[in-house]
């Protein structure tokens, strides 16, 4: 049996999994976080959401006739697996031998998760970096799609030519960008990730 007293989304987790899913998400999460002490399914998930989108604007399903389908819901509910923010188990229904998934959420687990992506977000920009000051780069301003870049080895081969209009290739100064790197991995190194 449900609780009389509903249980909201905190503003941040609420923030991620708008991010992750779109509106859809905050009220799936919301259902996952107000079944805790109950079995829960994506459709009773679907059912719940339909009955409190009921009268009101909203519209999941712009295309169709149906507010809310099931395949959404279950959609959103794998994205969020995908993120570690929620979990399932499966049983076969012995009767029809399709399976029930049940559904729990993961939200405890937020602040390591959050860390784990921090540490992931840091070493992408530690390999970009090192890729940057480790390489020098060429390209050409004469033609419209100057944002492509070689590195000394692709120039050499194109014997410092553009591949395109044959121009000269010219060096291009990374040091910009070096920094930029930079200032990313030392503000990314000051975040601290907490929640209440």
């Amino acid at each position: 049996m449900r609780q009389n007293h509903i249980k909201e989304l905190d503003p941040f987790l609420r923030s991620l999994l708008y991010i992750i899913g779109g509106e859809i998400a905050i009220y799936v999460g919301r259902e996952l976080l107000n079944s805790e002490s109950e079995d829960i399914t994506d459709e009773d998930i679907t059912e719940n959401i339909k009955g409190k989108i009921e009268g009101k604007d909203i519209d999941f399903e712009p295309d169709d006739l149906e507010t809310l389908k099931l395949n959404t819901v279950r959609k959103t509910l794998y994205k969020l697996y995908s993120e570690k923010l929620a979990q399932f188990r499966r049983i076969r229904d012995k009767s029809t031998g399709w399976f029930i998934y049940y559904w729990w959420h993961e939200f405890d687990l937020l602040e390591e998760i959050l860390l784990e992506k921090k540490k992931l977000i840091e070493s992408k920009l530690r390999d970009r970096l090192q890729f940057e000051e480790s390489n020098y780069f060429f390209i050409c301003k004469n033609c419209q799609d100057s944002n492509i870049k070689y590195n000394f080895d692709e120039a050499f081969e194109l014997n410092f030519r553009c591949s395109d209009c044959g121009s000269p290739l010219e060096a291009q100064e990374n040091k910009p960008i070096i920094e930029f790197l930079k200032n990313k991995i030392v503000l990314i190194q000051k975040t601290k990730i907490t929640l209440n």
